[in-house]
């Protein structure tokens, strides 16, 4: 039995910015860089990507991603699994780490809202099971340009819990290239430098 497979379409996506953000807090004290290529089958994804951290036990952290994106009727879901592994590591830690997401969107219109949950059994460094839940919309202005928030919680086994959000802007300065601009806040300023509020602007390059 043969199937029809889609040709394979690679690509790969760079993002700069002027603080590297996950999960609501900060990941570096400067400027990060993200490298991601991929290959797209259809609905499929399968991708490496690595970025820098600062961090007193490891410089940068790589993973490697399946995902998928089906689309059922006006639903767009998607789902990924992830393999994380620290770079650089200069001394013992808790290095290697899955993490599993899924988010679904619906658009009305120009309005669109987006759910989103990241998931991992064992996370990286002294925390272990950790889970973050994020939603919100996405308000086209005009082809190029959009405007969205989101505020989101994430629960920690051995690490601080905290509800963070983040509004932006970003344009499309032509295909391929992003421009964003946005402010992030949470509820534990007071846990140090990655918590603090901050704005953060940065470009995605995709090719």
């Amino acid at each position: 039995m043969m199937f029809d497979l889609p040709p394979p379409d690679p690509g790969i996506e760079f993002v700069i910015a002027s603080r590297g953000m996950s999960k609501g807090i900060a990941q570096t004290e400067g400027p990060q860089a993200l490298i991601k290529p991929y290959v797209q089958l259809g609905p499929v994804q399968v991708a490496a990507q690595w970025k820098n951290l600062s961090s007193p036990v490891a410089g940068g952290e790589a993973s490697a991603i399946v995902s998928v994106a089906p689309k059922l009727g006006k639903f767009q879901f998607g789902a990924s699994a992830a393999y994380k592994m620290q770079t650089g590591v200069r001394e013992p830690t808790d290095d290697k780490s899955w993490e599993f997401t899924g988010n679904v969107t619906r658009k009305f219109g120009k309005l669109t809202i987006r759910v989103n949950a990241i998931y991992s059994p064992d996370d990286l460094g002294g925390a272990e099971r950790s889970i973050f839940v994020e939603g919100g919309p996405t308000l086209e202005i005009d082809k190029n340009t959009r405007i969205s928030g989101a505020i989101g919680r994430r629960d920690r086994v051995n690490a601080p819990d905290y509800t963070a959000f983040n509004a932006g802007v970003a344009r499309t300065l032509f295909k391929g290239v992003t421009l964003d601009a946005r402010y992030y806040g949470n509820n534990h300023s007071d846990l140090g430098e990655f918590f603090d509020d901050r704005l953060v602007v940065s470009a995605r390059m995709s090719f």
